[in-house]
């Protein structure tokens, strides 16, 4: 365990340390206009590239995971004691910059073994779902019950009392990892 947690250690500083506190950003390709009337090649290339950058599809998605769920459901209803022992409350989230210390205290996450969720912060419940761990592949599967938001696809590595999710490509979620540790509800008091 304490490999994982200096493992962890040395990724959060790694990444801290790359961070520029002031990034001269380039101004996105499909906002920067100037010059494509004179060039016709610019302008199909941008065109191409506003034709290849699509909305994502939230309905499509749901109905997608929902049958994954049910599918799931029906070949494997094992339950997990790697996810659902206790309630998992966040630590970190890392998408693109690392949270501030203590941004989500409170903010928590309970599996439960009939394949549902629960969700919120301190003692409100604030959500919940259906959920899916396929164990040979350590992914975790989330359908959040409020229909205007997207499922989410988790590779999930457990390592005692934390659980480190590290998003997939198949929701978009690629770009974010968080850290998880096992609670009990008497510690979520505010």
């Amino acid at each position: 365990m304490k490999i994982y947690i200096y493992i962890l250690f040395s990724l959060t500083l790694s990444v801290m340390a790359c961070k520029n506190d002031n990034p001269q950003r380039p101004d996105s390709m499909l906002s920067d206009e100037s010059g494509i009337k004179d060039n016709p090649i610019k302008a199909e290339r941008l065109e191409e590239m506003r034709k290849k950058s699509k909305p994502m599809d939230i309905p499509g998605f749901r109905k997608q995971a929902a049958s994954i769920l049910d599918f799931r459901a029906k070949q494997d209803s094992n339950s997990y004691a790697i996810i659902e022992a206790d309630i998992w409350e966040y630590q970190f989230v890392f998408d693109g910059e690392m949270s501030e210390p203590g941004a989500y205290k409170g903010m928590w996450i309970d599996f439960k073994t009939d394949g549902t969720y629960d969700y919120g912060r301190y003692d409100q419940v604030q959500g919940s779902g259906r959920y899916n761990y396929h164990f040979e592949r350590g992914e975790l599967l989330m359908l959040d019950d409020n229909n205007s938001l997207k499922p989410q696809e988790w590779t999930a590595k457990s390592a005692g009392d934390a659980l480190v999710l590290i998003g997939t490509a198949t929701y978009k979620d690629n770009s974010v990892q968080m850290k998880l540790e096992r609670t009990t509800p008497d510690r979520l008091s505010r």
